[in-house]
């Protein structure tokens, strides 16, 4: 439809006149376009609408996607750990920062010693709060050089100076020696692999509270240690899941073979 504007009213009035018409002809010449300047333009045609709200829909799609897809990216980037150089003698390690329990802005270079502590059974990072902390059950380790004083041989035959003459089974495979009274390990319990204790022989206390004065609510009152890739390591783990030894000591190991470098 073609749109009026004043000048084309003004036109109008004029040809009116020149072709002689009345006057009250003229003036309803002028209402009829008046009416017609005061009309709202017309609706779009419902393909225009359609089309603009099929727009719309994609600039909103790419909108959410693109701020999904940022998300994700930076959700990964915080779950990347930061890893903190160390040397445990000559051996070279890049450990993960959120297994030692350190302060995320602890940069420091860690030499002669590494600590890890890690949550059981998932052998990842020890979670914070009061829940996790009831409810936790962890490993507190130590990765020392190698010292023969921690060689399974030495350790054993050491061990069995102290020991009483009475043996049991255990869960997982294990056997049970308890010690004499008087003897350095007075109250502790020996649990060893069979049949010779060189794949496992750790130390448990028969009463937590006793295992250590000044930490009576020690939680990983049982200690193994053993070696592996050119470093003494020592586990502190709850007596409850001592039948699960293997499972603990091969978890520990693929650890370690992460971090070396």
């Amino acid at each position: 439809m073609t749109a009026y504007h004043p000048q084309d009213l003004a036109a109008e009035q004029r040809l009116s006149a020149q072709q002689g018409l009345p006057a009250h002809a003229g003036a309803g010449l002028a209402s009829v376009v008046r009416s017609r300047l005061k009309r709202p333009p017309p609706p779009l045609p419902r393909a225009d609408g359609a089309l603009l709200k099929a727009a719309f829909a994609i600039m909103l799609t790419g909108a959410l996607a693109t701020g999904l897809a940022l998300h994700l990216t930076h959700r990964d980037e915080e779950r990347e750990p930061i890893v903190q150089p160390a040397r445990i003698g000559s051996i070279a390690l890049m450990v993960p920062q959120n297994l030692t329990g350190s302060e995320p802005d602890d940069s420091s270079r860690l030499v002669g010693m590494v600590r890890l502590r890690l949550d059981w059974p998932s052998l990842g990072p020890v979670e914070a709060g009061p829940a996790a902390i009831q409810n936790r059950q962890r490993l507190l380790i130590t990765l020392t050089p190698q010292d023969k004083v921690n060689e399974p041989q030495t350790q054993l035959s050491v061990y069995a100076r102290f020991l009483t003459p009475t043996v049991w089974s255990n869960p997982g495979g294990l056997v049970v020696r308890g010690f004499r009274k008087g003897s350095p390990y007075e109250g502790e319990e020996l649990y060893v692999s069979v049949p010779d204790g060189r794949g496992f022989a750790a130390r448990c206390p028969l009463d937590t509270a006793k295992s250590d004065p000044a930490r009576p609510d020690l939680d990983e009152p049982c200690r193994v240690t053993f070696k592996h890739r050119g470093m003494d390591v020592n586990i502190r783990f709850p007596r409850a899941i001592i039948a699960d030894w293997a499972l603990m000591l091969g978890g520990v190991r693929n650890i370690i073979d992460g971090m070396m470098r």
